[in-house]
């Protein structure tokens, strides 16, 4: 295996709605005020009933282009909750992306879950380079510090600013 490429899902791949502007769409659309406290962990936020959720174009042709690979490996890991799994694939196949793993957050910090995902890829599979596609500058800054440490060569593309940074 030569490559694994990593997407997230919200603010990277698709455009979900984020809690402040969701809430007002869903009081609109449903003409209730949003019942939960919470946004990233309900099904309602991933309701294309309630929500337009687009492509990211921009991300959108990237992965285009990686599933275009012979040698690579596509995955989607996201901090979006198990329990919301049937809703996520319902994006997925709306939008007509598939992936040979569809990851979602088992109840861990999202960084700890994806970078224990990720180890666990680049043991099994030993690849040359691992790709992943983020948006939360946070995680961006601490993925920066784990890819260090890694034994291939990580490249980390950062969506919100359309770059992308190699590391090893």
């Amino acid at each position: 295996m030569k490559k694994i490429t990593c997407f997230d899902l919200d603010k990277t791949l698709l455009f979900t709605p984020e809690p402040e502007v969701g809430r007002k769409i869903f009081k609109d659309k449903t003409g209730l005020d949003y019942p939960h406290s919470g946004w990233w962990g309900r099904r309602e936020t991933l309701d294309t009933n309630i929500f337009d959720i687009p492509l990211n174009p921009w991300v959108y042709n990237k992965y285009l282009y990686e599933i275009s690979l012979d040698s690579n490996m596509v995955i989607l890991a996201t901090g979006r909750i198990e329990p919301l799994r049937k809703q996520v694939e319902k994006l997925l196949a709306e939008n007509n992306l598939s992936f040979e793993g569809v990851h979602l957050n088992t109840g861990h910090d999202t960084y700890v879950f994806k970078t224990n995902l990720f180890e666990g890829y680049i043991e099994r599979y030993a690849p040359d380079r691992f790709t992943m596609y983020d948006d939360r500058q946070e995680h961006l800054y601490r993925f920066r510090q784990w890819a260090k440490h890694q034994k291939c060569q990580i490249q980390i593309v950062d969506v919100i600013n359309k770059t992308d940074e190699f590391f090893n």
